[in-house]
């Protein structure tokens, strides 16, 4: 009989309740398994009633991007109704922290999480006026508070950048209404770029309640802001050692204040976005509970995950951590073995 509920992603949504070998695992260490509509407001109470006598675990995985108000109001609402069950991965609660980037960063602060100086926005001149009373420097971010991989969000290097990035960023919010909480952020640009491999960077870590799990370092052209896995090349080698070594460190220096951060939030199992400036100091950007490992069918189909990572899945990123494996094995443990 099923021992875990898994409150999935609506059937409106793209598959994505499976990353590979995933459920396997659920199953293998906690018991069968039974996928539900997690979005809809009723089926997990409904599959709770029917199998209390057995279920032992609720594994909430909506879509923390695309979750909408009414849908994480019933969502926590049946979290309410079921009661203290064990929740593998997060709770129903926390997934506002996920989705609503400035509800992450109020928190972080009261909790001593290090973060990039904000404010939020809901119209142009809101914007202007909490601008001109905390005035953050130049070169400094607006974004919708729900966007991922940069969509949304605009970089501002002078004053002159502002007004066409600002309609543009509102135009974004006007049609953003799928979300628990609209809003809009300005956000310091943290210089993250490294003049000596020409390069920027960031890391995605990752942690399971008191434990650091895995990580890795992301490279990416020191024009991008963004850096993720997809945009490393063959130029970027080196690079791409160096802050993978350099996370590592970054597990062990900061285990504590790792998992600190996704505690104060509600949350258990994510992945951690976080920089490092020019001085070495570490900030918090936001989490991830579905971070990407690859996807069990029918997602998989059409994407381009594969053997023998699923993700990296880039051929050339493939062909030098197989051509490299003693040095990355030694240096970055963590990543080789448990990513």
């Amino acid at each position: 009989m099923y021992k875990v509920i898994s409150a999935n992603r609506g059937s409106h949504k793209q598959p994505k309740n499976w990353r590979v070998f995933e459920k396997q695992g659920l199953v293998k260490h906690f018991g069968e398994v039974l996928d539900v509509n997690g979005e809809d407001g009723h089926s997990v109470l409904e599959a709770y009633n029917k199998y209390s006598d057995s279920v032992r675990y609720i594994r909430w995985y909506p879509d923390p991007e695309g979750i909408n108000k009414a849908e994480y109001d019933s969502m926590v609402k049946q979290s309410d109704e079921i009661g203290d069950v064990p929740y593998i991965g997060n709770s129903a609660k926390g997934f506002i922290n996920v989705q609503c980037k400035e509800e992450a960063f109020k928190i972080w602060c009261d909790n001593d999480i290090p973060v990039p100086d904000f404010f939020t926005f809901n119209s142009k001149e809101e914007f202007y006026d909490k601008y001109t009373h905390k005035l953050i420097d130049f070169p400094f971010l607006i974004r919708i508070n729900n966007g991922v991989n940069g969509s949304g969000t605009f970089l501002i290097k002078c004053y002159d950048d502002i007004e066409d990035s600002l309609n543009k960023v509102i135009a974004f919010y006007n049609i953003n209404n799928n979300v628990i909480k609209n809003s809009m952020l300005c956000v310091r640009m943290i210089d993250t770029i490294d003049r000596d491999f020409n390069v920027n960077h960031s890391f995605r870590i990752h942690v399971s309640g008191n434990r650091v799990i895995s990580g890795y370092g992301r490279v990416s052209s020191p024009d991008d802001f963004v850096a993720i896995t997809g945009k490393f090349d063959d130029t970027m080698k080196e690079a791409w050692i160096h802050y993978n070594t350099l996370c590592e460190k970054i597990m062990t220096d900061c285990k504590d204040l790792l998992c600190k951060s996704i505690k104060v939030l509600g949350l258990n199992v994510q992945g951690i976005d976080v920089i490092l400036d020019r001085d070495d100091n570490l900030y918090f950007l936001e989490i991830q509970p579905t971070y990407n490992a690859g996807y069990e069918e029918p997602f998989n189909r059409h994407h381009p995950y594969k053997p023998p990572f699923y993700h990296p899945y880039k051929d050339d990123l493939i062909k030098f951590i197989m051509s490299n494996k003693e040095l990355i094995s030694q240096s970055m443990p963590r990543y080789f073995y448990n990513w």
